[in-house]
């Protein structure tokens, strides 16, 4: 049995191909699986394998982080199914993998150009609010993809999406498919966009979808930002998602926060080995308050003189977090090396799973729905969970929040609040012991 690979397919005449991955997995068994990807062919790395630092996709390619991330989630997850699973078919293999890894494709718009549209003596003239909002979205959305577009605002304004943040504008598109489906009309054009639509849109998401309100709150601020890149590409003047009724809601977090005395439990628990890697990796964002995408794709030359420091993947904001010592404890069962990567699929299915384990003994019913459906506290821990338990864990022990905040990378101390787990209670006597220290 032999490690995965990544090939390059490439075509006559033709400057691209596909990267196919590869893995033989028996005497006779090779799998062959097309990844979805393609990249223009003076960017792939010739036999990268012989190289303990080479990627299959060189660092000139737009997103070639996000890519080579991606394949590497792909290989390990080929390999997962095949030594812990034991599926050898190679049919059952592609279909567990595009389940795990369906990637919802956009293509690129029919929408025609800014400058033909824009190119009319009276930008009022009302077809311009008669274009397909939908097909705009798409049109937007191909560009962020294609690296045409970049970001308008933000620590990261001039830069191109990352591969994450371009995941929720995709979901919102096809949201707003549904929703036309749902309504029976035959398109959204820009004028639509108002504050009737935002009451009926709210109304679909929430009672006939049942979303969280998280989850609306995310649609509307895809559609605003869809909607002021329209104004900025002058192909209208509606301004009714500026209302103030046209908000996104704020809300309370549902995530969770593991005390000390949970996460200690989870990291001495004796379980199975299949289970190791995805304890520990979440046990590093228990101690680090790194999000999945920056602690699953550490480089051991961030780790050094006891702290990690890394560029946040999501804001780009550089941070320096000291190594706890549980952390260390976690590092030195792999010689001082990260655990193997996952996908974020797989960790978070995996890591409820061992949070239900009688080994770790910690399950309990955390709330009743509204339906009467016991909701279990090990289906509310994710990947997220580990960074939103370290910084409520150091807001407890009375850690001052600007320290806090420079860990977590957050900017704003309201947002931070809003984001740890300590009740008011809680709050209260932490007032109480600074008090006392304080002899006042």
């Amino acid at each position: 049995m032999t490690i995965p690979k990544i090939y390059l397919k490439r075509r006559s005449n033709e400057k691209d191909g596909q990267l196919w991955l590869y893995y033989s997995h028996g005497s006779d068994k090779r799998l062959e699986y097309y990844t979805g990807l393609r990249i223009e062919n003076q960017f792939y790395n010739e036999k990268y394998w012989l190289s303990n630092t080479k990627k299959p996709i060189m660092k000139g390619f737009m997103y070639s982080h996000q890519y080579n991330k991606k394949l590497e989630e792909m290989k390990s997850f080929a390999v997962t199914l095949v030594i812990n699973e034991k599926i050898h078919d190679n049919d059952e293999l592609k279909k567990r993998i595009t389940k795990e890894f369906r990637v919802e494709k956009i293509s690129q718009s029919k929408f025609p150009s800014t400058e033909s549209l824009t190119d009319q003596k009276d930008i009022n003239q009302p077809n311009f609010g008669s274009v397909d909002f939908i097909s705009y979205c798409e049109f937007v959305q191909a560009e962020r993809i294609s690296g045409k577009r970049p970001i308008i605002s933000g620590n990261r304004q001039g830069l191109n999406y990352k591969y994450n943040s371009l995941k929720n504008p995709s979901t919102t598109i096809s949201s707003l498919k549904e929703y036309v489906k749902y309504k029976r009309i035959k398109q959204l054009s820009f004028n639509d966009i108002n504050v009737a639509f935002y009451n009926d849109y709210r109304n679909y998401l929430l009672n006939v979808k049942k979303k969280k309100i998280s989850t609306f709150s995310t649609r509307v601020r895809d559609i605003k930002a869809f909607m002021n890149e329209g104004i900025d590409d002058k192909l209208h003047q509606n301004t009714g998602h500026k209302n103030k009724r046209f908000i996104a809601p704020k809300y309370e977090s549902t995530g969770i926060a593991l005390t000390l005395e949970e996460i200690r439990t989870i990291q001495d628990a004796d379980i199975d080995k299949y289970y190791h890697h995805v304890r520990d990796l979440f046990l590093i964002g228990c101690y680090t308050a790194l999000r999945f995408s920056d602690y699953s794709s550490l480089e051991l030359v961030e780790i050094d003189d006891s702290f990690i420091r890394l560029k946040q993947s999501k804001t780009n904001n550089r941070v320096s977090i000291p190594i706890m010592k549980g952390l260390k404890e976690i590092l030195s069962r792999y010689n001082n090396k990260l655990p193997p990567p996952c996908s974020n699929q797989h960790f978070n299915r995996t890591i409820k799973k061992i949070c239900s384990l009688s080994e770790i003994g910690l399950d309990r019913v955390y709330e009743i729905d509204k339906y009467g459906n016991k909701i279990m506290w090990s289906s509310k821990v994710t990947s997220h969970t580990g960074r939103r338990s370290y910084a409520t864990n150091m807001f407890k022990l009375g850690v001052p929040t600007i320290l806090i905040m420079s860990a977590t990378g957050h900017k704003k101390e309201e947002m931070f609040l809003r984001y740890i787990k300590a009740t008011n209670e809680e709050k209260t006597r932490m007032l109480a012991d600074w008090m006392e220290k304080l002899d006042i």
